[in-house]
């Protein structure tokens, strides 16, 4: 059974604050419960502003005041049947407990962080241009080999920092391009199966590809060079700080944790974490013989 999905949160400050002044305002009762102004407040602090235009008709208006009644009469219902006093809502509540705690840490740390800016955006973009072109001829390498177990051992090389090339010396079961380390030359636009077109096109200057199964192997490709029209900062201003971003922020998640690694004794029991996955992964998937 799905759960029935409130639109709690779908609903406008602006509406709010309309009604009374009065912080513990009760703008719906039921039974026992009641929904204060201050509890909405709480819940509304993150509603995007075209969730708010919605709600702001008379539509949105109805569909609230109804999905409220819902969540607080199942709300009663649910204390009414003592839920609260299981062991599994005890259980359930300790989880929540714990997610909403290293959400609010991380919120709390990530204040700390300096904000990317347009500037860094535009010297990233000024120190990569060659990242920031869209292609009309990609110059392609490739890696034939035979088995998965090959293919993980060139992404394990590759990983390291080892030349490609080198790489395709050594590994690569094509002949003809094997001796010029994988290079297969520049391809523009409908020269390649649309497979590999797709992928090659894809792929930045430097980029490695995921293996492509084919008949005769398993293929992996690098774009060694790309011909094109450069790309405007304008154009991509917006995304290249959002990526900066993400990537300033998984640099600091990464080192945060290592610290808290160092600060706080952590110890595990890889017999006993071996054992439960064994059972839960393995022994869980056996049914029993009824007939015994």
């Amino acid at each position: 059974m799905k759960f029935i999905k409130f639109f709690i949160f779908l609903f406008t400050i602006t509406l709010i604050f309309a009604c009374s002044q009065s912080k513990d305002e009760v703008i719906l009762k039921a039974g026992s419960s009641t929904l204060t102004k201050k509890d909405l407040q709480e819940d509304l602090k993150t509603l995007p502003p075209q969730t708010k235009a919605f709600l702001a008709s008379p539509e949105g208006i109805n569909r609230l005041k109804d999905e409220l009644i819902k969540r607080e009469v199942l709300y009663e219902e649910a204390k009414k049947k003592e839920l609260a006093k299981s062991e599994e809502f005890k259980r359930r509540l300790e989880e929540f407990k714990k997610i909403t705690l290293i959400n609010m840490l991380l919120e709390q740390e990530l204040k700390n962080i300096q904000q990317v800016t347009e500037k860094d955006a535009k010297d990233y973009y000024e120190k990569n241009k060659d990242q920031f072109i869209k292609p009309t001829e990609v110059r392609l390498s490739q890696i034939v080999v035979k088995s998965e177990d090959d293919a993980k051992k060139v992404y394990e090389r590759v990983d390291k920092g080892e030349d490609f090339a080198k790489i395709a010396k050594e590994l690569s079961k094509d002949d003809k391009t094997k001796a010029s380390g994988g290079d297969m030359g520049f391809f523009k636009k409908g020269q390649l199966e649309s497979q590999i077109e797709n992928l090659a096109f894809s792929l930045k200057k430097g980029q490695v590809s995921m293996p492509v199964n084919r008949k005769d192997g398993l293929y992996i490709f690098k774009v060694t060079d790309v011909k094109g029209t450069p790309i405007e900062f304008e154009q991509i201003k917006q995304q290249l700080i959002e990526q900066l971003k993400a990537k300033k922020q998984q640099d600091w998640f990464n080192s945060y944790i290592e610290d808290l690694k160092k600060k706080h004794k952590v110890e595990i029991n890889e017999k006993i974490l071996q054992e439960m996955l064994s059972q839960a992964l393995i022994g869980g998937n056996k049914t029993g013989d009824s007939t015994k």
